[in-house]
């Protein structure tokens, strides 16, 4: 059965989800809160955070003080392909995405963003970046689009659930690519994203 990106923690022993600082999942109703995503460069998944505002990588206002899921995907859900997808192939058909809960017979894992937040029935998958090089936004949109087609394929009931996923780069608000990236997230999953490192929900 494909993975669920609700429940699914870590599988393999000595992963993230298994040590008692990472939280894969969390949830708040706090009107202001941020995720961070400082701990990466460690294998770490993003985290949600409530102080220390200084180290919000994404800041969330939840003015109407929603009850918000927080789930980590990268660094904590492992999804694998189960055919190849090629995000260098302009041609490339997301009806042929599919992906499998095990790595036997797979082609790797795929691109995977930080995370989703869950409200009101609502569903926001975010992206974060903190570097400056030509290809930060592609490569956000890349784990974007692999991502959002694997809940997809897992979750087809709450595809109309979906939000414009955020892309947030507190060290740019602009990129000259911004335009082609969000036509090319839009035909692959339906949905252009929105770039911001500050979201009201």
């Amino acid at each position: 059965m494909p993975i669920d990106f609700y429940t699914s923690p870590c599988t393999k022993a000595g992963a993230n989800c298994h040590l008692p600082d990472v939280v894969c999942s969390a949830s708040t109703n706090n009107s202001r809160f941020g995720i961070c995503d400082d701990e990466s460069h460690l294998r770490r998944p993003a985290k949600l955070k409530t102080s220390d505002e200084s180290t919000w990588d994404l800041t969330v206002e939840n003015r109407n003080n929603n009850q918000v899921l927080f789930k980590a995907i990268d660094f904590c859900v492992d999804v694998y392909r189960a055919n190849v997808y090629d995000l260098d192939d302009d041609n490339r058909l997301p009806d042929l995405f599919s992906i499998l809960d095990a790595s036997l017979n797979s082609h790797g894992l795929i691109k995977r963003c930080e995370g989703f937040l869950v409200f009101n029935d609502s569903i926001l998958f975010f992206e974060i970046k903190t570097g400056k090089t030509r290809s930060w936004l592609k490569d956000a949109r890349e784990k974007l689009e692999e991502t959002i087609l694997s809940f997809q394929f897992a979750h087809p009931n709450h595809n109309a659930n979906l939000l414009k996923p955020i892309i947030s780069n507190k060290n740019r608000i602009t990129h000259q690519n911004e335009a082609i990236q969000k036509r090319i997230l839009k035909d692959k999953i339906g949905l252009e994203f929105i770039l911001n490192h500050t979201i009201s929900i």
